[in-house]
């Protein structure tokens, strides 16, 4: 089979179409080792396990099968289920410290957007916090609880910050992700009065937390797409959260005045290509149509990267030539991404080149 044939199962799963999902899986072409390792590679293999399941599917996938994915699954739950008590534990302390803290994706993503906090795995914890200030501040609280920070502020946090968007934090059980920003780059200008403003809240175990709005869910989730592709390693677990979150909001969305905001935030022509391109790859133009209709004014934005959909799923990591695999991929992605973000190519190579030492030392 190919990344096309295990692409259109899962999305059978996804749309619950049992009847297309019971000819695919029953064909003598289904190849349920290869259906495995894509679901595996691309960080959906629980999902897919706990979406058959409840769904009353897991009678139509072959025995072995079935076993494999219940372990992956087992795996994720019982990480969720360590991270939960710490997630509460975190969410007292900046409160006694008195600090504004934002908990995003995690049980919070999934409890929003797939109507259950352990249907979508996580194996971190990420905070946002306002400015400089409130991270040193966050830096004590994490300190306090066990948590030892593995970001190298590179000259300094005032520099660091300026060209990364989190710090890495590690106890010996748990990493956490502390941000500050959604993501970095020289042409983003990312109303933060809004993110802040427009929070909302959600209730997990009885307690309230405070989680990013839809618009800023999806945002934060289309940069990350970016961000991931440029690295040659997009997996399909983050272009699902993006569809998932696309349903919640609704296709009666004011799809211009959203388009208009992130244009003067800086990311119109990543915002129009990321979305064109996911609706194209998860066949859902047809869910969407004021979206599509919306997104056809934007048709210079979209054409900026001239790819395949399915190149998001093309690279694996398997192959390591240094011409033929990883390195000549990223070198691609990197050529597109560039295309993609506001300011010119030639502004963003520099970035990259400029940000490269700072990324690596935080992102350790």
């Amino acid at each position: 089979m190919s990344n096309v044939r295990c692409l259109q199962i899962f999305l059978h799963a996804v749309k619950r179409d049992e009847p297309e999902l019971t000819r695919a899986l029953g064909s003598e072409s289904f190849d349920p080792d290869e259906f495995y390792e894509f679901a595996r590679r691309q960080a959906v293999a629980g999902y897919f396990y706990a979406l058959l399941k409840d769904e009353g599917f897991l009678r139509l996938l072959p025995g072995g099968l079935d076993a494999r994915l219940r372990d992956v699954r087992e795996i994720q739950a019982a990480k969720a289920d360590r991270l939960r008590p710490e997630i509460h534990r975190l969410r007292q302390r900046f409160e006694r410290a008195g600090l504004d803290v934002i908990f995003i994706k995690g049980p919070f993503l999934s409890k929003r957007f797939y109507g259950d906090p352990g249907f979508r795995y996580y194996g971190d914890i990420d905070l946002l916090v306002h400015g400089r200030g409130d991270v040193m501040r966050s830096a004590g609280v994490l300190r306090e609880a066990g948590y030892v920070r593995r970001s190298i502020p590179l000259l300094g946090h005032g520099a660091a910050m300026r060209f990364v968007y989190h710090f890495v934090y590690r106890s010996d059980s748990t990493k956490i992700d502390l941000h500050w920003a959604l993501r970095s780059h020289f042409s983003y200008k990312v109303d933060y009065d809004r993110v802040w403003a427009s929070r909302g809240t959600e209730r997990l175990d009885g307690q309230d937390f405070r989680v990013l709005s839809c618009e800023y869910v999806l945002l934060l989730l289309m940069l990350s797409i970016l961000g991931d592709y440029q690295k040659a390693r997009v997996r399909l677990k983050f272009l699902t959260d993006l569809y998932m979150v696309l349903h919640t909001m609704g296709d009666d969305t004011d799809w211009e005045d959203f388009f208009e905001r992130r244009r003067h935030e800086g990311v119109l022509k990543i915002s129009a290509t990321v979305l064109d391109l996911t609706l194209d790859l998860l066949a859902c133009r047809e869910d969407f149509p004021q979206l599509a209709s919306s997104l056809l004014r934007y048709g210079d934005s979209v054409k900026g990267g001239l790819i395949e959909p399915i190149d998001f799923l093309q690279w694996s990591g398997s192959n390591r030539d240094k011409w033929s695999g990883s390195n000549r991929d990223k070198l691609r992605n990197d050529i597109w991404t560039f295309r993609l973000h506001e300011g010119g190519m030639a502004r963003s190579m520099g970035w990259r080149l400029l940000t490269e030492p700072f990324s690596r030392a935080a992102f350790r």
